[in-house]
Order: structure tokens, then C-alpha cells, then sequence
């Protein structure tokens, strides 16, 4: 025979309910960092980086660097440049020119991949990074909204775009209802990890789209 059941006071399910609630948050905060959090971490020195076969040529760096000022927010950055790996072997002249002291609200990759074409040099890598929440917002002149039905072909999904070898780090895409505003969201990343934008601008070329400029938002959405 069983005894009478004895509840809980409402001082004991106070208690466990306070007890619960601290473990919680406690988890919340260390597995999911937030973004205030993120906010207050210092910028990286370099939150950007070129890579080019032939940045250390007679001259070559004068050039790239010198068109890279012609863009605004670029007039007054540093740029260092540093050779590594297969770099340093003798007779090869590639190396990286780590560009610092910018803005990051005032980057716009495409501009500066339109740049250096037009002085003639192309990156080889276009690293951004050092934050570790960001998204990639990109505007173009015309694309399928998500209400079109027919007649207009779809951004692709993230999975035909993705592969093993690039775009590891792409989390999802999607466009804004004008058709117009494309936004590619970034995984989560730590200090040290770096995305190359050029793996996006292979994957647009393959759908036969680019977005006239293409700049990192770092607020929160």
C-alpha cells in the first residue's frame, strides 16, 4: 500500500524552476555565442587579402596598389605585401597583398575585382574575413523574384552551386521580393577563417549572373 503523495511546495518548484532556468541560459551562452557579443570583438588587422601570381614583378606592385587607391575607400588603407609557401621558391614572383584600415561598410568586392581588370591584373584569391558573423549582400539589375512561377528561371539552390571544392562556407541564399537585392549568408566563422570570393564569382559566372556590387553587412538581421 502505497503512502499519500506528497507535492511539491511552491518554495521547492520556485527553486527548481530558478535551478532549470540558470542551466539554460548558462548552455545558451556557452554554445550559442551572441551577436553583442561578436560586436565588441576587435576588427582584424586585415580583413582582406589578394592573391596574385605576379605581385612581386618589376613594378607590378606599384601598379596593383596604385589602382586599388583609386577607389575611395581604399585611398588611405594599408597594404602590405607577403610572399609564403610556394611563393618563396626562387623565380616565382606570386605573393599576397593584405589590404587593412578600411571600412568594412564601404567594401565593395566587385569594384575592386573591376579595378585591377582594368589596369590589367587579376586576383587569384579574394579572401575576406576575421569576423564571425557576417552575410554577403549583392544588387543586380534583374533577377526572378521568389513569386515568379513562369516564364523566369529561379536562383539556383544552394546545393547546385556548392561543392566540395568552393563555397563551403555559403549557409543559404535568397533574393528580396524586387528581384533586385541577392543575399548570400555566411556560416558562422571562427577568427582565423577567411571566405574566397572568388569561388562566388565562378559559381555567378556559371549561372550567367553578376551582381554589380557585392558588400559584406556585418549587423545582425
Amino acid at each position: 500500500m502505497t503512502g499519500r503523495l506528497r507535492l511539491a511546495t511552491p518554495l521547492q518548484l520556485a527553486v527548481m524552476t530558478i535551478a532549470w532556468l540558470a542551466l539554460c541560459v548558462a548552455i545558451d551562452l556557452a554554445f550559442n555565442p551572441r551577436v553583442s557579443a561578436l560586436d565588441a570583438e576587435p576588427p582584424p588587422e586585415s580583413p582582406l587579402s589578394l592573391h596574385f601570381h605576379h605581385l612581386r614583378c618589376n613594378g607590378c606592385t606599384e601598379e596593383i596598389t596604385g589602382a586599388l587607391r583609386k577607389l575611395p575607400w581604399l585611398q588611405n588603407a594599408t597594404m602590405t605585401v607577403r610572399a609564403s609557401g610556394a611563393d618563396t621558391v626562387p623565380g616565382n614572383f606570386a605573393g599576397w597583398l593584405d589590404v587593412g584600415g578600411t571600412d568594412p561598410a564601404q567594401m565593395d568586392f566587385i569594384a575592386v575585382d573591376q579595378t585591377l581588370r582594368q589596369a590589367g591584373f587579376v586576383a587569384s584569391h579574394m579572401l575576406f574575413g576575421g569576423y564571425r558573423h557576417f552575410r554577403l549582400e549583392g544588387k543586380a539589375h534583374h533577377l526572378c523574384p521568389p513569386t515568379a512561377t513562369a516564364d523566369c528561371e529561379p536562383l539556383p539552390d544552394v546545393g547546385a552551386v556548392r561543392r566540395p571544392d568552393r563555397l563551403q562556407w555559403l549557409d543559404s541564399m535568397g533574393i528580396d521580393m524586387s528581384g533586385s537585392l541577392v543575399t548570400f549568408h555566411v556560416r558562422f566563422q571562427q577568427p582565423g577563417d577567411r571566405i574566397d570570393l572568388k569561388e562566388l564569382f565562378a559559381a555567378m559566372d556559371e549561372y550567367g549572373m553578376l551582381t554589380y556590387t557585392l558588400r559584406p553587412v556585418l549587423s545582425a538581421e
